[in-house]
């Protein structure tokens, strides 16, 4: 799904969901949100589309914002956390990928962007956004650490030239910053895989390994660890920074050709479609980690007060 379809969707009333423009791109595209208020206290982050050539991600987050509308009344009795939907992280990325440099206004950015392009015209298989950076690695987590960090503007890897310097990037931080979430839900596209790992705090792990695995069971996908290769990205800057559990889910079978076709959209969202349902599974994991952290620093004062 691109940009103006996308916007065509929002336009059309959404029953109980509160659309909002959280930022803008390079080319001053709108960035936006959906959220479904539960009545609760805590609330879940999805976004998708951070990469430009993944953007089957936005279709299926679509496709989950339309399930929650139209259950939302079930859903709202379950337990269920608020849900912040962001379904197009990259807006330039996309319009790049699916309609070229027709996409883009001004000949010095066309320029520009058809020479980080090896001089091709063909975007399809472009992840950047229209500063030729890689927005998964402009995050502040261990910034220009990562194993395919790259140092130029490129279809891919370049991590920026410093973390947050992105408008999308500070979009999406500035909104999981003022939203607090417990857990945040990174799509991406391909292999059917899910990632938690981000040098997480040693008394979050299990919590977050737990978390990781009711995801990876729930979709049938396998859990991966790849903490030493990336760096940057928002679910490494959710775990390291703000301390809470997120995972990366990897849509779609590896056989797959970027960018995947609509045609294995309803495979993927079969596939997905649980991850709604699973949300207070997850939030009852979190704050039972939470309750046995206060049970076991009153176990240690109390242990202190005994040895006094």
């Amino acid at each position: 799904m691109n940009y103006s379809e996308l916007e065509t969707f929002l336009e059309k009333k959404i029953p109980y969901a509160k659309i909002d423009i959280i930022g803008s791109s390079v080319l001053r595209r709108s960035i936006y949100s959906v959220t479904f208020d539960m009545g609760h206290s805590e609330t879940v982050i999805i976004q998708g589309s951070i990469h430009a050539r993944e953007h089957i991600t936005t279709d299926l987050i679509v496709l989950q914002i339309k399930e929650v509308s139209e259950n939302y009344k079930k859903y709202r009795a379950m337990n269920m956390p608020n849900i912040v939907f962001v379904p197009l992280v990259n807006p330039d990325g996309v319009e790049l990928v699916e309609n070229g440099l027709k996409s883009v206004e001004g000949g010095r950015k066309k320029k520009f962007l058809k020479s980080i392009n090896n001089g091709s015209s063909d975007f399809s298989l472009f992840k950047a956004n229209a500063n030729g950076v890689d927005l998964n690695n402009n995050f502040d987590a261990k910034w220009g650490s990562g194993k395919y960090n790259g140092l130029v503007p490129a279809p891919h890897g370049y991590m920026g030239s410093q973390p947050m310097s992105e408008p999308e990037v500070r979009a999406l931080a500035i909104l999981t910053i003022k939203q607090r979430p417990f857990f945040t839900i990174s799509y991406h596209a391909k292999g059917q895989e899910v990632y938690y790992e981000f040098f997480n705090r040693p008394e979050n792990f299990r919590r977050d390994k737990n978390i990781a695995k009711l995801v990876a069971r729930s979709l049938g996908y396998k859990l991966v660890n790849l903490e030493t290769e990336s760096s940057g990205g928002y679910k490494d800057w959710c775990v390291q920074r703000l301390n809470i559990p997120a995972v990366t889910i990897e849509v779609g079978k590896d056989s797959l050709s970027h960018p995947i076709k609509k045609d294995a959209l309803a495979q993927i969202y079969k596939r997905n479609r649980n991850i709604i349902k699973l949300l207070p599974k997850i939030l009852e994991v979190y704050e039972n980690d939470r309750e046995r952290k206060v049970y076991e620093k009153g176990l240690e004062r109390g242990k202190e007060g005994i040895r006094k």
